[in-house]
């Protein structure tokens, strides 16, 4: 299920259009997270994975997020940013967070990118070439009762993001890069 917190079965007459382009681009950066990475019944050793960012001004922030786990869709700090924003314009709630993850080999699908309130603002920086993105598939596994953290770097001359350990800082997947 959807958590966006708005009804898009509303016909479109009744929808503001910045709010229908809101919901289109929150969809279409994150889509809709229904899957949970620990299953009610699972009993076994958890680790934790936190997304991380940089809040640029009241308008713009670079997310560093896990968005999926073998090719699962999870709840992530793009999504919780989008809805805590609605509603406010330019203004952008950047919200960072956190889940359990199960102990196994798993694929993650780790994502750096700027953020907006207004997607109309993201489409302009997008034309201006001043909104960087980077994303990309790594292999982890966790150890048992582990805190990582997703870091990167977004820059005009090549992005990346990467997973790290929370404690040390040493880098615990491959960095995925953009030029």
């Amino acid at each position: 299920t959807c958590a966006l917190p708005i009804c898009l079965n509303a016909p479109h007459s009744e929808m503001h259009p910045l709010k229908l382009a809101f919901v289109a681009a929150a969809i279409a950066v994150s889509g809709c997270a229904s899957y949970k990475p620990i299953a009610e019944d699972y009993s076994g050793p958890t680790a934790n994975i936190a997304d991380s960012g940089i809040v640029d001004d009241t308008t713009k922030a670079q997310v560093f997020a896990l968005t999926d786990i073998d090719g699962n869709k999870v709840g992530n700090s793009f999504v919780a940013s989008a809805q805590a924003s609605q509603g406010h314009g330019f203004a952008l709630s950047s919200r960072f967070i956190d889940r359990a993850v199960p102990v196994r080999p798993m694929k993650l699908t780790l994502r750096g990118s700027h953020i907006t309130a207004a997607p109309i603002q993201a489409m302009a920086l997008q034309l201006a070439g001043r909104f960087y993105s980077v994303e990309g598939v790594v292999d982890f596994t966790p150890m048992p009762g582990g805190k990582y953290v997703v870091r990167g770097e977004l820059k005009a001359e090549g992005s990346s993001v990467w997973l790290e350990d929370e404690a040390t800082g040493q880098v615990v997947t491959a960095k995925v890069s953009k030029k």
